[in-house]
């Protein structure tokens, strides 16, 4: 299923100068299990110098659903979300990657059209890797392409979980989960402890897997209990440790 593309994918990502992406390897910047996070020094800086640096406007497509790629993206700044679309042409959101991630990894394991679009929220900056680019980095590193599967395993595991939570956990858990972890894994807290997420009421019970009515009552009453604010295309996160009382944990979930 193809999906209508806005602008077109072509047009979206803007070659940066090569110096604008200097600062990008600094290693403490990266987020705690992102793929950039899980290489050696050596593997970390290679890859950040393979393809060109690009800057993509926000709701601009990276890659779309059904094309057949031949490059991946390494998000340096930014984040994305990824989104299937069904035959209707409705989009539902299954992911957002962050600065550290892979976008596109799929298709360049295993040469077949893209399995969702990409989009960004807000300005993206990331490395644009073709193939051969690729092929030479894992040349390079061969340690580096077990760093790619395990990576790749994980998400599918993170797929698999919230799938098993779906029958298992009520529309509260699963929602204070998905809060829970974009908090932890893509955000860091301003000065006032707070955690801003890019993220809209709907596109949240996407992820959970939630009906938008169940999720706007969810959130109404994490409100009320200072859990979290709202705020136009994004939720606050304002106490993690209700929301780590409240959501369920990947060990207490029976997976399939």
């Amino acid at each position: 299923m193809r999906v209508s593309r806005t602008p077109p994918a072509s047009s979206a990502a803007h070659a940066l100068p090569r110096s604008a992406g200097a600062s990008s390897a600094s290693p403490d910047r990266w987020p705690s299990g992102s793929f950039i996070d899980t290489l050696a020094d050596a593997e970390r800086a290679a890859l950040l110098r393979s393809g060109p640096l690009v800057r993509i406007g926000n709701d601009e497509v990276l890659m779309l659903q059904g094309d057949v790629g031949d490059f991946l993206y390494v998000l340096t700044d930014g984040k994305v979300k990824v989104l299937v679309a069904a035959e209707s042409g409705a989009e539902t959101m299954l992911a957002i990657r962050s600065r550290g991630d892979l976008v596109g990894e799929f298709t360049l394991l295993d040469s077949k059209p893209r399995t969702a679009t990409a989009r960004a929220i807000g300005t993206v900056t990331a490395r644009r890797v073709s193939r051969a680019d690729f092929a030479d980095f894992i040349a390079a590193f061969p340690a580096a392409e077990d760093r790619v599967f395990r990576y790749v395993l994980g998400k599918m595991r993170e797929s698999t979980a919230r799938h098993a939570a779906e029958r298992v956990w009520g529309a509260r858990e699963r929602l204070a989960q998905e809060l829970y972890d974009l908090a932890r894994e893509h955000e860091a807290p301003g000065s006032d402890g707070v955690v801003r997420i890019p993220i809209t009421q709907a596109e949240l019970g996407q992820l959970a897997g939630v009906a938008v009515s169940t999720t706007e009552r969810v959130l109404k009453e994490f409100r009320l209990l200072g859990i979290i604010a709202t705020r136009y295309g994004a939720t606050e996160v304002r106490d993690m440790a209700a929301l780590e009382m409240i959501r369920f944990s990947e060990e207490a979930t029976q997976n399939p």
